[in-house]
C-alpha cells in the first residue's frame, strides 16, 4: 500500500486536504479440478474540506484468470467499480457506487453493471444484466 498527501485551494482561499492511498494485490486459489488468478488495483482519495466535509473516492479493479490444469484459460473476468461517499457534519450525507462486470468462460459472456446510491437516508438500486447472464 501507498501513502500521499496533497493540498487543493478552494476560490475562497481556504485549502483542502486530500489523503491518497494505493492498494494492489495479486493471488491464486486452486480448487483442485482448475484454479483462478487474481489480481486487484485499488484507489482511495480522502478529501477534506473547509467546510467540514470529508469525501472518500474508491476505485477499484479486479481481473480474473481461470485455468484447467494443464494450463489452459478457460474463463476470465474483469469488475471495475467507482465507489463515492461524502461524510458530512452528523453523519453519512451520501452514497454512490456503480460497478461493472464482464464475464467469459464456457457459459459464453455475461456483463452486469448496477448502481447504488444512499441519499438523504434513502437507498436507491438498480441492476443492468446482459444476456448471457445467470
Amino acid at each position: 500500500m501507498s501513502v500521499s498527501t496533497a493540498f487543493a485551494a478552494s476560490p475562497s482561499a481556504n485549502s483542502a486536504t486530500v489523503d491518497r492511498y494505493a492498494y494492489d494485490d495479486a493471488w491464486c486459489f486452486d480448487y483442485g479440478t482448475s484454479y483462478d488468478c487474481s489480481v486487484v488495483n485499488a484507489k482511495l482519495a480522502v478529501t477534506s474540506t473547509p467546510d467540514g466535509r470529508d469525501i472518500a473516492r474508491i476505485n477499484f479493479r479486479m481481473t480474473v484468470q481461470s485455468f484447467d490444469l494443464s494450463g489452459v484459460q478457460i474463463g476470465s473476468s474483469r469488475t471495475v467499480s467507482f465507489d463515492r461517499t461524502v461524510f458530512a457534519e452528523g453523519g453519512q450525507d451520501e452514497s454512490f457506487s456503480v460497478s461493472h462486470t464482464r464475464a467469459v468462460g464456457d457459459f459464453g459472456t455475461c456483463v452486469s453493471t448496477y448502481l447504488f446510491k444512499v441519499v438523504d437516508y434513502e437507498l436507491q438500486f438498480e441492476q443492468f444484466v446482459g444476456p448471457g447472464c445467470h
